[in-house]
C-alpha cells in the first residue's frame, strides 16, 4: 500500500513562487519514498523560477473566473526515483525566451498550454516524457525530445494542439523505438509541424494537418 499526501493551498502557503518552492524543498526533505504527494496550487500567477528536484511532486492548477495557474519562469524537473512527475491544468506563458518545462526525470503534462517560450516543454538526460491533450502555440519550439534513456512510460501524445510555433516538435533523440502516436492532434499554421531528426517511428495517422 501507497501512501497519498494532498496539500491544498486553502491550506498551505503557496501564494508565490518563493513560498511554493520552500513548500517543495519542505516536503523532499520531510516525505519519505514511495509516499505520493500532490500540491493543489491556487488560480495565481507565479513569477519566478521553480525547481523539483528532491523527489517527484505532482502539481495540480485550478482556474477561478479567467484566472488560472501560470508559470511565467522555467520550471525544473531533476528528481530522479523513477516515479513519474505529473503536471495537470497548469499555464506557462514566457516571453519568447527561456524553456517552459525542462524535464531530466520521468514526466507527463496533461491539459496544460505552453505560450511564448524558446521550447514549451524539454525533455533531456535519460527521461521519458509525454504530453497530453495540451496546447503549445507560439512558441520557437513546442515540445523537444532529447534524452537517450532506455525505458518508456506510454507511448501516447494525443489529443495535443500546436499553433504557430517555429517547429512544433523537434525529436532529436527519444529512448527506444517505440511508435508515439500522436493521434487526434491538430498541427496548424507551425513553421515545421515535426522534425524527426532521429527517424523515430510515428503513428500520425489521426494527427490533423492543415
Amino acid at each position: 500500500r501507497i501512501e497519498t499526501y494532498d496539500y491544498h493551498y486553502e491550506d498551505y502557503p503557496m501564494d508565490t513562487v518563493e513560498q511554493l518552492q520552500a513548500l517543495v524543498d519542505q516536503i523532499s526533505e520531510e516525505v519519505p519514498m514511495p509516499t505520493v504527494v500532490n500540491l493543489h496550487l491556487p488560480p495565481v500567477t507565479y513569477q519566478g523560477e521553480l525547481a523539483i528536484e528532491g523527489r517527484p511532486i505532482n502539481l495540480y492548477g485550478s482556474q477561478e473566473g479567467d484566472q488560472r495557474t501560470t508559470f511565467t519562469d522555467t520550471v525544473r524537473v531533476t528528481a530522479q526515483d523513477g516515479s513519474i512527475i505529473y503536471f495537470y491544468d497548469l499555464n506557462f506563458e514566457g516571453s519568447g525566451e527561456e524553456i517552459g518545462i525542462s524535464a531530466s526525470a520521468r514526466f507527463w503534462a496533461e491539459n496544460c498550454s505552453f505560450t511564448g517560450w524558446k521550447t514549451g516543454v524539454l525533455g533531456y538526460g535519460s527521461s521519458w516524457i509525454n504530453v497530453i491533450a495540451c496546447q503549445f502555440t507560439d512558441n520557437g519550439i513546442g515540445f523537444h525530445f532529447n534524452s537517450d534513456g532506455e525505458y518508456v512510460s506510454h507511448s501516447m501524445f494525443n489529443d495535443n494542439t500546436f499553433l504557430k510555433n517555429d517547429t512544433a516538435v523537434l525529436l532529436e533523440r527519444v529512448p527506444t523505438d517505440v511508435t508515439m502516436n500522436f493521434q487526434g492532434s491538430h498541427f496548424s499554421q507551425n513553421g515545421v509541424d515535426i522534425d524527426n531528426r532521429c527517424s523515430q517511428p510515428l503513428d500520425i495517422s489521426q494527427a490533423i494537418f492543415d
